[in-house]
């Protein structure tokens, strides 16, 4: 994946246009910026709290994740 986000190849899926893909990649970019986020002041809270934010973390990144097999697949992005 380049820096756009986009497939190596150029080819958008189902038609979607550069700049609805540069969108999609730049508002995933900015949710696994926040769900990282989630992780800072850790020192702060009881390590029992830990593994929830964690846990929060993981699935943000997974979805992330999804969405990007969605874009390089190019799937109409309706599911997950």
């Amino acid at each position: 994946m380049g820096s756009t986000g986009q497939p190596a190849d150029g080819e958008l899926g189902s038609g979607e246009s550069t700049d609805g893909v540069t969108r999609r990649v730049q508002e995933a970019e900015e949710a696994v910026r926040r769900c990282v986020g989630g992780l800072e002041g850790l020192d702060d809270i009881p390590v029992s709290e830990h593994v929830a934010r964690f846990d929060a973390v993981h699935e943000a990144l997974t979805h992330a994740l999804n969405q990007a097999d969605e874009l390089l697949s190019g799937s109409s992005g309706s599911g997950s």
